[in-house]
């Protein structure tokens, strides 16, 4: 039998009897740099590479090093190599408070009164 625990307040979630939610989240470092004008053609370039070793290698040593190119193509491209977004599970009380304040800051009211 699975079973599902709250990742906010560890409650134990029924998925027959209450609905259970999974909140994903991906994070990734934005890059300042602006790209380069001459970047698709890198791309072009190393794709047309990593056909021809693709083909070189599968005739002579089979597709045992398939994942291997396919590892070294992401990070040459700079696609991320991890299987995605974190996952956790909440249960609806702390769905409907995750949903109203995600990043989990206090919210103050700030009243503008004048100086008089």
């Amino acid at each position: 039998m699975i079973h599902y625990t709250c990742d906010r307040c560890k409650r134990t979630i029924d998925p027959e009897t209450e609905p259970r939610f999974v909140v994903e989240i991906d994070v990734r470092m934005a890059s300042a740099a602006e790209p380069r004008s001459d970047h698709s053609e890198d791309l072009d370039q190393l794709a047309e590479l990593h056909d021809q070793l693709q083909r070189e290698l599968n005739a002579e040593l089979g597709v045992s090093l398939q994942d291997d190119l396919d590892e070294i193509d992401d990070v040459v491209c700079g696609r991320d190599i991890d299987d995605g977004p974190d996952q956790y599970d909440l249960c609806e009380h702390c769905f409907e408070a995750f949903t109203s304040n995600p990043l989990g800051r206090e919210t103050t009211v700030g009243y503008g009164f004048s100086n008089n």
